[in-house]
């Protein structure tokens, strides 16, 4: 029924679509979870083909695949390293009936990046510094986790081919290559829209 109301483009409130998760995961939303609204918003700018593979890297429990993916035919894929969070993600997506979704549980580092044509990141390393923002203590999280991360990260998207999508959210703009266009900009700026170009200062424009 979820899913149908968003291909429907009926309107559902977080609280409403945050029901499909257990009561304890439901009290992680606010903070780590992606709103209703920034999924669409981030939808529409990655999904230029139905033949776009967007890599949603660090997907916790799913959310933004499901709600993005609901919205075109575009192949939503979500990597998290909580093997917890990518089981309940694909349990869900059976149950809800999500069609083009997709998780697998893994470290960013085992991921090829080449097999995707765009990106949402919603700067799922920052637990790795903030102790605020750890979810549970089924990983293990440093600094040296967020440096080998963030310099992974950056290091395959500037391999990306002029073309390649990013959308970020709550990021710091020194985790984007230089060689990314700043496209658009929504929700007071936390959310960024960014483009692979040619032009090696586009990021400054």
């Amino acid at each position: 029924m979820i899913a149908e109301y968003l291909r429907l483009n009926i309107p559902i409130k977080d609280k409403e679509f945050d029901m499909i998760y257990p009561a304890q995961l439901r009290k992680l939303s606010k903070r780590h979870f992606t709103r209703v609204d920034i999924a669409i918003k981030a939808a529409r700018f990655l999904a230029t083909d139905p033949k776009q593979r967007v890599l949603d890297i660090g997907s916790g429990v799913g959310k933004f695949c499901f709600v993005a993916g609901s919205y075109s035919d575009t192949q939503y894929t979500g990597v998290d390293y909580r093997k917890h969070f990518i089981e309940l993600s694909n349990k869900l997506a059976a149950k809800h009936r999500f069609k083009n979704v997709r998780f697998i549980h893994g470290n960013i580092t085992e991921v090829d990046f080449s097999q995707y044509n765009g990106f949402y990141f919603f700067n799922s390393f920052q637990e790795q510094i903030d102790n605020s923002c750890i979810i549970d203590e089924s990983v293990e999280v440093n600094q040296e986790n967020y440096a080998k991360f963030s310099a992974y990260l950056k290091k395959e998207w500037s391999k990306m081919p002029v073309g390649t999508r990013i959308v970020s959210y709550h990021t710091y703009l020194n985790q984007i290559p230089d060689s990314y266009m700043l496209v658009e900009m929504h929700f007071d700026g936390l959310l960024k829209c960014w483009e692979k170009t040619n032009n090696p200062i586009s990021k400054l424009l």
